[in-house]
């Protein structure tokens, strides 16, 4: 599989592309080409450690995972057992969810339980994203969100044609808010 491998803050040398590519030769074994519509791993260097970010589109999922460690052998390690693990769950959950229909666990709540704000004045954008809107039924965005380990996943209802949001309320169950025209 190719992958799109982009540094910020530091130059890649042959030897650190050469062991991320031995190091994702075990995601390689666990996914097929007709399964990836992307996948990129970005590098960045702070002032203590190398942050590595993948970013895989598959179809119909997404798994981003994050890694951060001094040592950007060590970073690499990490991310390619994180991503290895994610994959091998979405793979598993896939499987499973053919065997038998799961269970709605999600319940519609009102938009005061999202977030509490102490002060306006701490808000502020940290980083901006830009990501496929896609389309996939309820059960299908469950899954989704529960293998991307996020506190919310935003997507179009195939059912209804509407946005709908998945959040992870404080009791850890998951909430549905689902968006009207």
């Amino acid at each position: 599989m190719n992958y799109r491998f982009v540094t910020r803050g530091f130059d890649s040398s042959p030897a650190i592309e050469h062991y991320l590519e031995k190091r994702l030769e075990k995601v390689d074994r666990v996914l097929t080409d007709e399964e990836v519509i992307s996948a990129e791993i970005k590098a960045e260097k702070d002032a203590v450690n190398y942050v590595l970010k993948a970013n895989l589109n598959l179809k119909g999922n997404t798994i981003i995972v994050q890694e951060k460690d001094p040592d950007i052998y060590a970073a690499i390690d990490r991310l390619c057992d994180a991503l290895e693990k994610r994959v091998k769950k979405l793979k598993s959950s896939m499987r499973d969810r053919g065997r038998t229909t799961s269970q709605r666990e999600v319940v519609s709540q009102h938009s005061e339980d999202i977030l509490e704000v102490e002060s306006e004045e701490s808000l502020e954008i940290a980083e901006t994203k830009r990501i496929p809107l896609n389309i996939m039924s309820l059960e299908e965005a469950l899954l989704q969100f529960k293998t991307m380990n996020r506190q919310f996943f935003v997507f179009r209802n195939s059912e209804t044609n509407e946005l709908n949001l998945l959040y992870l309320k404080k009791d850890g169950k998951v909430g549905l808010i689902e968006f009207v025209d």
